[in-house]
């Protein structure tokens, strides 16, 4: 694994917003801490991942049924993350997946709306920190070129 220069939990100028985002992942998402819930989401919380409910109650149901019986949940790493005014922009690895998630926050501090990117690696042994090597085999199949 090559080093990253960018590594949220070795960075010490993280905006409120991105160690609340980092919380949320670290303790809730990918921890045991449902009980934070509450603190870190916001009850009229606006999702846009297709097939999780809206609000806070749609965020835990999506953890209880989904998210906390993912294999592999335990082990996650931030890889960039970036806020401008309200947003916050994570990229993170874990499991068997590539993340980017997008959060909004609203004027409480708590999280507020969310986007997200999500891709399965694109190869065995994936470090989203290494450089690539050409091969346009995946992106031939991906657009279904020849």
């Amino acid at each position: 694994m090559e080093p990253n220069p960018y590594d949220p939990w070795l960075r010490d100028d993280l905006t409120d917003n991105e160690k609340t985002v980092l919380r949320f992942m670290g303790e809730i998402m990918h921890g045991d801490n449902l009980s934070l819930l509450d603190e870190l989401v916001a009850e009229d919380y606006v999702q846009h991942t297709p097939g999780i409910g809206q609000g806070r109650e749609g965020v835990r149901k999506y953890i209880e049924e989904v998210g906390h019986r993912r294999p592999g949940r335990h082990e996650w790493r931030p890889i960039q993350i970036f806020s401008q005014g309200d947003m916050v922009i994570l990229h993170k690895i874990s499991g068997t997946h590539v993340f980017a998630d997008f959060v909004r926050f609203n004027d409480k501090g708590q999280m507020a709306e969310h986007w997200d990117v999500v891709q399965p690696h694109p190869e065995p042994g994936y470090d989203p920190m290494r450089p690539s090597t050409e091969n346009l085999d995946r992106f031939k199949a991906l657009f279904n070129l020849d």
